[in-house]
Parts: structure tokens; sequence; C-alpha cells
């Protein structure tokens, strides 16, 4: 009849939307995997994996949501998962080459390259080795995310690991700019001057500072030459907008290095200065594995007869018990 000619017709015009839909949902995982393999690379089989595992979920999910078109949220898991799979898939093929030695670990301190006025910003290590949301092949990796220092606060990616974009921040002076350097790691709402000091004048301390490469530190001994020491007169010059008066143009010390030089130490912390007879002077962190920073140690006593734990920051030291295996295997 021509009332079930018209229901079949209806049918068959919905059966026919849902291949159009269908195809169409098809065509755009088909344009992400040409996005994220664009020298074609996938053979057949792993190229249909991916092809029909992106678009049955997003049909399925078209379907049950009684739509007749992808949205930008559809577009947006097509792009996402397609980049995974297809990254799996390619990696697969070529295992991936070992991850890039870093020189920085999580939470180091850093001084980053950020432009603009200010140029460079010191921050801590977030994370490391982080996938580059630029790159569509989801192959590339970011270095370090960095989360900045009051009062900006935001984190940032570094995209290469090198000296001119990211440095160690340590107590400069070595270097030309050194100053520059030194207001830039200032921290924008300084203690108040009254502050107790670890060091006093004439106390011989262990300074972090650049080792020959740049692209490392060192424990360097020295002397305090002057505690609370005044750069204001200087920053002012330097940096005229902003305001150097009081606390805010000192620093806590001024050190005098055995080997020659002054340095500034910007921050009274026992990563940057550390006493010089619980620190010897030696690698901080260089290209070899060694890393030097941590405020608690557990050591050998320096007759050599048991252990004992250092704490750099308050300068005391007690007996404690040696390590066992099982931490030694850690």
């Amino acid at each position: 009849s021509a009332l079930r000619y018209r229901r079949g017709g209806a049918r068959h015009r919905a059966l026919m939307a849902g291949k159009s839909l269908r195809r169409r949902v098809e065509d755009a995982v088909a344009e992400a995997i040409a996005d994220h393999d664009p020298n074609q690379r996938l053979p057949g089989r792993d190229y249909e994996d991916v092809l029909y595992d992106v678009a049955d979920k997003v049909f399925s999910t078209i379907t049950e949501e009684n739509r007749d078109a992808l949205d930008d949220e559809d577009m947006a898991y097509i792009a996402r998962k397609t980049r995974k799979l297809v990254a799996a898939a390619l990696d697969a093929l070529d295992p991936p080459a070992p991850p890039p030695k870093l020189r920085y670990a999580m939470f180091d301190r850093v001084v980053c390259n950020v432009g603009g006025e200010r140029r460079w910003a010191p921050g801590t290590v977030m994370s490391v080795l982080e996938d580059d949301p630029d790159d569509v092949t989801g192959q590339a990796k970011l270095p370090y995310v960095v989360k900045m220092d009051p009062p900006n606060g935001r984190l940032i990616s570094v995209p290469k690991d090198v000296y001119d974009v990211c440095r160690s921040e340590v107590c400069f002076g070595q270097r030309a700019g050194a100053l520059w350097f030194t207001l830039f790691c200032l921290p924008q709402q300084p203690a108040k001057k009254s502050a107790a000091r670890r060091f006093s004048v004439g106390d011989r301390v262990a300074c972090a500072v650049e080792d020959e490469s740049n692209d490392y530190s060192a424990w360097a001994a020295g002397t305090v030459l002057a505690v609370d020491h005044s750069v204001a007169e200087d920053a002012a010059a330097l940096v005229p907008g902003r305001e150097w008066g009081g606390a805010a143009g000192c620093v806590p010390y001024q050190v005098g290095l055995d080997a020659g030089g002054k340095v500034l130490a910007h921050r009274d912390e026992h990563w940057l200065v550390r006493d010089l007879a619980l620190q010897p002077e030696g690698p901080r962190v260089d290209a070899g594995g060694t890393r030097c920073l941590t405020r608690l140690v557990r050591r050998q006593s320096a007759g050599g007869d048991g252990w004992e734990a250092v704490d750099h920051h308050t300068r005391k030291r007690r007996a404690c018990a040696a390590p066992d295996s099982e931490e030694d295997d850690e």
C-alpha cells in the first residue's frame, strides 16, 4: 500500500542517514590519523584498528544522544584518542629512543627566560618530559614544566633544556650580568631585615655557584663578607621602576670565594648557602648524576666509626642508625 511504502521510505531514509553520519565520522577520524601519521607509516591493520576503534565510539555516542552531526566535543575526542592510538602504534614499530638526559629533576630550583621586561624569573620544576601540546604527532616532549614564584605563580613550559632558556638558581656573581639575575631572583615580598640569619660575618660557608660548563652547579668555599648586604643603589640604576628601599634592596649575604671573586646569596636557604664544615666543596649537580641538594642527609661520621644525620638548614647533626640493606638497595 501507499502507507506501507511511505513507512518503508522513512526507514530507508533513516538507514541512509545513519550510513551518511557513519561515513562523516570515519572521514573525521581518517583526517586525524593523517595529521598524526603524516608519513603514512601505519600498516593497514593498525590503520583500520585506529579508524574503527575511534569511529565506533564516536558513532555510538552520537546515536545514543539522538544527534545527526558531529560537534566540537566529538572532534576534540577524535583528535585526542587518535593521537594516543597512533603514537602507540608507531612506538610499537620503532621502539622509542631512551628519554634525553635532563639537567634538572622535579622540585629543582631554576631560572627561566620568560621574555618581556623582566626577561628571567625563578621557579620550581614541577614536571619533566611532558607531551608537547603543539606537536600533532605526539612524539615531542617538553623538558620541563616550571611553576613561577609569586607574584606570578603560573605554570610555564620550558621548550629546550639549554643554558640560554633555563639555568640553575645559584648565588650569582661569577658571570656577566650577575646582578640582574640576583635582582630577578630576589623574593618579591622579602622577609624583614631584622629576621635572624643563619650565618654571621666571617663564617665559612659553601655557596651554590655555576660550574665551569654553566650547565650544572657546584659547592664553592668562601667567607661571609656582609650580612643583609645592600644592593639598593646598583639595583635602582638597573631596574629603576621598582622600589628598592629597606629590606627590598638587601640580600642575605655577600660571600668572598676562596677561588676569587664575590657572589650574592639572594635567599638564606640551605640549597644556596651551607656551613662549610657540613658541606665540603665539590659538585652540587653534575652530568655524572651527582645531586647534592637535599636538606636532610644521613652519612658516615667524620671518624668513620658511626653514622650521623645532618640538617643543612639548622646546621645541626646527631648520631643515627646506619641505613639497612633494604634502604641501600632502594
